[in-house]
């Protein structure tokens, strides 16, 4: 597992993707398919050595996955979800697929009433409350996941929940896998979106510790570069 490195009490944070050459980790139509068999084995190694998978509410309306592990042995993990209002279906997957394995939790705000969370509660999910404005906060929200006993977190969010990531000095690592296709459109999602920083000075800098190429993918392994 992975340790702290942050002055936040947080769990280690690494953030996965696959994003197109042009930064793309879907097309304008919302196609995500950028992984070969080899690149979606590799994340699921990755998955079995973390004790969280973490997402945003967008991924489990457009896909409803199951959030699990495949191709490898596992203990499971806690499947955790920022929902910001509470809506996700109750018959989604992330919910309902081997709860025991994989224990939910759905991150959400102070606004939601108790009835709303008592009945994802009555489907064994624990509800984590943090902030009274209209998103989750995130730095807030940290010392609560780690308080589940999370020492290691996998980001598998789209562009606008990685930024809020990014944006508090929060991601420790970054796993990037660079696909051999350009998509282009301006509505396609990025792999950060956002409001973005002002200055470059002002972003999160990262060192490439490792870089592979398999046929015509590259694999760039980052990670943050201490502030001390």
């Amino acid at each position: 597992m992975f340790g702290f490195i942050n002055e936040t009490k947080k769990p280690y944070i690494i953030l996965s993707a696959a994003m197109t050459i042009d930064g793309k980790i879907a097309s304008k139509n919302g196609d995500p398919e950028l992984s070969d068999e080899e690149d979606w084995k590799a994340v699921h190694k990755l998955r079995t050595e973390v004790d969280a998978i973490l997402v945003g509410k967008g991924t489990i309306i457009k896909d409803d996955p199951k959030l699990h592990i495949k191709y490898f042995d596992h203990e499971g993990y806690y499947r955790i979800i920022i929902d910001s209002k509470l809506s996700i279906p109750i018959e989604s997957n992330a919910i309902n697929f081997k709860p025991n394995l994989y224990p939910t939790v759905i991150c959400t705000t102070e606004n939601v009433t108790k009835e709303r969370e008592k009945s994802y509660e009555d489907k064994g999910v624990k509800i984590l409350r943090s902030g009274t404005q209209e998103r989750v906060d995130i730095l807030k929200l940290m010392p609560k996941i780690s308080d589940l006993g999370v020492k290691s977190l996998l980001l598998e969010g789209g562009g606008t929940l990685n930024w809020s990531f990014l944006k508090h000095n929060l991601v420790d690592e970054i796993r990037l896998t660079i696909a051999p296709w350009i998509v282009g459109g301006k509505n396609a999602v990025s792999l950060v979106e956002g409001e973005g920083f002002s200055k470059m000075s002002q972003s999160t800098q990262f060192s490439l510790v490792k870089v592979k190429k398999r046929d015509n993918f590259v694999l760039l392994n980052y990670k943050r570069v201490s502030s001390c």
